[in-house]
């Protein structure tokens, strides 16, 4: 069964607009701060740093463009063509505004430990827009929701794997002070990620009233990848049938959700709060946190 949702002209250009922002900011962090400072960042961007630096004849745009290809590809095959397409926006707006922003750039003179701080927060604000509102910085965000659809493997988990691989690679051709200053810059991103997609908390425990039963518990399942409770319920004002689905979700999936649930059912109502332990499948076995 496959389940498709218009989204307004409107909706769509206003996402495609922030987003376009978020990834012009992504650009300006860049070249303002990781760029001048020698930093790197986490995952693909990271690995086109290195690239960039040990060989400045190929343009940083160019290579991130280029490891994003068949990323891309790969999750076009996995994954919601519509987290897709905006998450394709995002990538390409962050590569074509590294060259555009670089002339009007003028670097500030701070310490290195402050440029590691402020990067971190100017690439996680663009990171978490363009999350927010239903993309993602490609790249590994794409290789972590993949593996997430098909192995059961957290988010978090995946992109901390990655980012160590970057910081590993980094440890042959550059300073071990690099390293240790990237690794505060990527702390830094996650955090700001965190606070931009509302939450504190790793997961959001969710409850929508909806008459879509199946649309919208086909929407967790088959594209958030998580499971759901069911409960049959009455309406005390509309007197009407309704459905009461339940399900913890974490930050990044509740982007997705809060922005898709108007799209299946404009009459939903939905309320959430903070999941400050759970334990079971998809998170921690065993493991309260």
């Amino acid at each position: 069964m496959v389940i498709k949702h218009k989204e307004t002209i409107k909706d769509f250009f206003i996402k495609l607009i922030i987003i376009i922002i978020g990834g012009i900011l992504g650009g300006v962090a860049f070249n303002a701060l990781i760029i001048p400072y020698g930093l790197l960042s986490g995952g693909v961007s990271g690995i086109a740093l290195i690239i960039n630096y040990l060989s400045s004849k190929i343009p940083l745009y160019l290579v991130i463009i280029l490891l994003n290809i068949p990323i891309f590809i790969w999750g076009f095959r996995e994954l919601d063509k519509k987290l897709i397409f905006y998450s394709l926006i995002g990538m390409a707006t962050f590569s074509f505004a590294l060259p555009v922003t670089a002339p009007y750039i003028e670097v500030p003179e701070v310490d290195i430990f402050l440029a590691a701080i402020f990067s971190g927060i100017l690439v996680g604000a663009s990171s978490g827009i363009i999350i927010k509102f239903g993309g993602s910085s490609g790249g590994s965000d794409i290789i972590s929701l993949i593996l997430k659809k098909k192995k059961d493997f957290s988010v978090g988990s995946v992109a901390f794997a990655l980012n160590a691989v970057t910081i590993l690679i980094s440890l042959f051709f550059f300073p071990i002070k690099i390293a240790l200053y990237t690794l505060v810059g990527m702390w830094v991103t996650g955090k700001t990620v965190d606070f931009i997609l509302d939450g504190l908390t790793k997961n959001k425990a969710v409850t929508i009233i909806t008459s879509r039963r199946d649309e919208v518990s086909f929407y967790i399942m088959n594209e958030l990848n998580r499971g759901s409770t069911i409960f049959n319920a009455y309406g005390g004002f509309s007197k009407q049938d309704k459905t009461v689905i339940t399900c913890v979700i974490n930050n990044y999936e509740f982007a997705r959700l809060r922005n898709e649930i108007g799209n299946i059912d404009p009459d939903a109502f939905m309320y959430v709060s903070d999941a400050v332990a759970v334990a079971g499948r998809g998170f921690n076995r065993g493991t309260v946190y």
